[in-house]
């Protein structure tokens, strides 16, 4: 790997060349720009291309620099976490607050809260790693919402649309809300469940759609439109609200 930057734009890129590579490919991840090149790719060829999709490459490292610094700061004590698209302040709490006979499952929803429970011992450990835990026992909950949720809504769609699907899983993605192949098998974000429920209901109309329309094509979203009129307003709730719905 190489290390590479364009004066004139200040943008620094990490240069990874192959063998097997026929194109040139930028990838930004966690803050950083990727340039992946054939061997026979000089150094002008690839500056252009940073110099040519610069404006795209500020706008990918302004994006993700907020979604670090939102991940730092969301699993925080009195941060505000989306929960079926009502926002909750988070209250990390000792494990012994809860009653005797109450069931340790770590996380508990609050008329206004979302409370996490964390051993004693926790807290003694550095900020990072609370958070990190917080954020594993959130998810662990955010997912077990999903597969008691979802697959009664994914039926109830199922039947109002008359598109049938072979299986479908639940898990956390990091870029999409759900998907769909060729084989008929949906997967559904198991984060879906920080959006109403009428958001999560057209995320399950869009995948549903592609069994029909493997594309985004016009008449996929003419499909989509049939069933579930207010889609474009689903579809703007999510980009309005991505940097806290976006867990990396």
């Amino acid at each position: 790997m190489e290390c590479g930057s364009s004066n004139h734009l200040t943008i620094e890129y990490q240069l990874i060349r192959s063998d097997k590579r026929k194109t040139l490919g930028l990838q930004v991840k966690k803050g950083q720009v990727f340039v992946r090149a054939p061997r026979f790719v000089g150094k002008e060829q690839i500056t252009a291309l940073v110099q040519a999709k610069s404006s795209w490459l500020k706008a990918k490292l302004a994006e993700q620099q907020l979604l670090l610094e939102n991940e730092v700061s969301l699993f925080c004590q009195d941060s505000e976490i989306w929960v079926r698209g009502t926002l909750k302040r988070l209250d990390i709490l000792d494990l012994s607050a809860l009653p005797p006979d109450a069931s340790k499952t770590g996380v508990r929803e609050l008329e206004q809260a979302i409370a996490v429970f964390l051993p004693a011992s926790q807290f003694a450990c550095g900020h990072e790693q609370v958070t990190a835990k917080v954020k594993k026992l959130l998810e662990l909950w955010f997912k077990q919402q999903a597969q008691q949720y979802i697959p009664a809504r994914l039926e109830f769609w199922s039947g109002v649309t008359g598109l049938s699907y072979k299986s479908h899983k639940i898990r956390q993605y990091k870029a999409r809300w759900g998907s769909c192949n060729s084989r008929a098998e949906l997967s559904f974000n198991s984060l879906l469940m920080m959006a109403p429920d009428w958001v999560i209901d057209y995320v399950i109309v869009h995948e549903l759609c592609h069994l029909q329309h493997l594309n985004h094509s016009p008449a996929f979203w003419q499909l989509v439109a049939g069933f579930y009129p207010q889609y474009a307003l689903a579809k703007q709730w999510l980009k309005r609200n991505q940097v806290k719905l976006n867990w990396k």
